[in-house]
């Protein structure tokens, strides 16, 4: 199966109080996590990526996708298109506080490269990686890469996911805690 991500400029986040179904998405990379406070789900699409993240019967949802993906639109907290640098919180329920921060470069086709190789040749037991067909414009395809830091209270995920036609990279930290 060819899997090609869509356009930067199709991509959005979005944030949602409630569960998202993996059906909606082609999964390629899935990690799961249980804690004594909390459980989460985080998934590498065809996209971008899915971060479940539960405490009791509270939930936040991140989702970086084509904006032209179906998604529902009950209890969406955030839709925001990726564009430059910007910074979201959210606290739900207070038992849950999440923060983002996201930001979409354009780098030249030298430092795309390194970047590009460099997180190709991660291999860490908490980190996901995926690299993606050819477009067919450039020789090489994308790749998400997701590095993810849990403590007992916390959860931290660090994100990159490559444009290789656009030279461009979009890189978002998130951060999970529960109260």
């Amino acid at each position: 199966m060819l899997s090609i991500r869509p356009t930067i400029a199709e991509h959005a986040l979005y944030v949602f109080g409630r569960s998202i179904h993996p059906e909606l998405f082609h999964v390629y990379r899935t990690r799961l996590i249980q804690r004594s406070n909390y459980s989460a789900r985080i998934d590498i699409t065809g996209d971008g990526h899915v971060i479940t993240f539960v405490k009791g019967n509270s939930v936040i949802s991140e989702v970086v996708c084509s904006c032209k993906q179906m998604l529902p639109q009950r209890r969406r907290i955030i839709a925001s298109p990726l564009r430059g640098k910007f910074h979201q919180k959210v606290e739900r329920n207070a038992s849950i506080r999440y923060s983002t921060e996201c930001e979409r470069e354009s780098v030249s086709p030298d430092m795309f490269w390194m970047v590009q190789t460099q997180l190709q040749r991660s291999n860490c037991e908490s980190e996901l990686l995926q690299t993606f067909d050819s477009s067919g414009r450039i020789a090489y395809g994308a790749v998400s890469y997701l590095h993810i830091e849990e403590r007992e209270c916390q959860m931290s995920i660090q994100a990159f996911h490559t444009f290789p036609d656009d030279h461009t990279i979009l890189k978002s930290v998130s951060t999970f805690h529960t109260l």
